[in-house]
């Protein structure tokens, strides 16, 4: 490099090697409740460390919060005493918990907790093949679905922060799927839950039947089922234990699992379905070749972080090259504008 080029280069470098410090200050302010703290005010660190229930190392609370005004979480602004004084950008409102806007703030504890962060440090074993089960399950001793069922403070946020994309997502998967044609034939959500989804299907389209699938733990826990529909219980990995449908939906199911687990699952799904019956994945693509940018970086970092755990975020190739194991074949890949969700379309090819 010139020394015109390594200057105008080193900044980004650092910038790269350094992003684990403004991730951690975040998950800081955060675990400190400093976002609803702030709330629509302007606070100094003292009032700031007044308001908290125990008291912080001052010093230390500015110094995290300024780091993370150049993030664009906070404001920051001197009152007449030469104090500082913060503020909450769109970005810090997000953060807020608790508030009648969707929050991410579950998504930052879920990205920067102490089991998450354990798993990072063995990402260098496991692409080195040194390791020979995925860097969370070698950090923390059992794969995340188990380690969650364990441990309330790692499994509340997570799902907390399924339902905030859900709530980002699921108006425009409303749109785009053709639900009417559907009218008079039987859906099954795999992976379904509580059944939100197809509780906003059935309340937009009465006319189809909608059945939620899932483990038999998570119905037992899910409640009174949504109008319109029906909850089934079973193992998706075991075809006999799945209702028969006409048409089967799965929202984020399949970037839990590796490829030869994903098939398996998509050869259930194909074992319950009638012979022109459909598949239809809610579920990131990744950019083709040549299209990896700052601006297409989001479903990227989401596969990223499904590599500590054994899943994968897929390409269109990899999206057919799976269809194709599983004696499916893509229809229609439609890019629906939102980052972490594209519609799938699958037809069995008998």
């Amino acid at each position: 490099l010139s020394p015109e080029e390594m200057a105008a280069a080193l900044p980004a470098a650092m910038e790269l090697a350094t992003a684990h410090a403004t991730s951690q200050c975040l998950y800081t302010v955060l675990k400190l409740g400093v976002p609803n703290l702030i709330g629509n005010t302007k606070l100094t660190v003292a009032e700031i460390a007044e308001a908290m229930p125990e008291a912080p190392r001052r010093d230390a609370l500015l110094r995290c919060m300024r780091v993370l005004v150049t993030a664009g979480v906070f404001s920051e602004g001197a009152r007449e005493s030469g104090d500082i004084e913060f503020g909450l950008t769109p970005t810090g409102a997000l953060l807020q918990m608790g508030v009648p806007q969707p929050s991410v703030a579950c998504g930052v504890h879920h990205f920067t907790e102490k089991p998450m962060w354990a798993a990072w440090n063995m990402l260098p074993d496991y692409v080195a093949g040194k390791i020979d089960c995925p860097p969370f399950d070698f950090a923390n001793g059992s794969p995340l679905v188990d380690f969650q069922q364990k441990f309330a403070e790692s499994r509340d946020p997570f799902h907390e922060f399924m339902d905030t994309l859900s709530t980002t997502e699921l108006p425009t998967v409303i749109e785009q799927v053709d639900w009417q044609s559907m009218s008079g034939r039987t859906v099954v959500d795999v992976g379904g839950g509580s059944g939100f989804v197809l509780g906003l299907v059935a309340e937009q389209f009465p006319e189809v039947k909608c059945i939620s699938f899932d483990l038999p733990e998570v119905i037992a826990s899910a409640g009174k089922p949504p109008t319109g529909v029906t909850f089934a219980s079973g193992d998706m990995f075991d075809a006999s234990t799945m209702p028969k449908g006409d048409v089967i939906f799965m929202k984020h199911v399949l970037h839990n699992w590796d490829d030869d687990r994903a098939a398996n699952i998509l050869a259930s799904c194909r074992a319950v379905l009638p012979e022109q019956g459909k598949l239809i994945i809610a579920e990131s693509v990744l950019p083709v070749v040549g299209e990896a940018s700052r601006e297409t970086k989001t479903p990227f970092l989401f596969d990223a972080l499904k590599l500590l755990s054994g899943g994968k975020e897929r390409s269109r190739l990899e999206w057919e090259a799976l269809a194709d194991a599983a004696g499916f074949s893509v229809d229609d890949i439609r890019d629906m504008g939102c980052a972490t969700c594209s519609i799938i379309a699958l037809s069995n090819d008998d």
